[in-house]
């Protein structure tokens, strides 16, 4: 009878030691997994961040002078007619 209680417990240990493997098995994929999602994340961020700095700097910009000309900053200053022409 002792045997027997022996032989129980010690199979109740091993199925103890299995799930908890099992459930640090599953918790490093886990782990694994976000850390992977977060990089992408970090990327993603990175990648959008340097586009909207990019965009922004070739933006041309209007600004005007004392005397109430508007001037393009883009380097390639030209005469630019602006409004509409009456051909009467």
């Amino acid at each position: 009878m002792n045997n027997e209680k022996d032989t129980k417990k010690s199979s109740w240990d091993n199925i103890e030691q299995y799930f908890a493997t099992q459930v640090i098995k599953q918790a490093k994929t886990s782990a694994k997994r976000w850390f992977v999602a977060w990089l992408i994340t970090l990327a993603a961020l990175i990648g959008t961040n340097a586009y909207w700095i990019y965009v922004f700097n070739s933006y041309e910009y209007v600004s005007q002078d004392g005397s109430g000309v508007n001037t393009i900053n883009t380097g390639n200053q030209e005469d630019i007619s602006i409004g509409t022409e009456n051909a009467d």
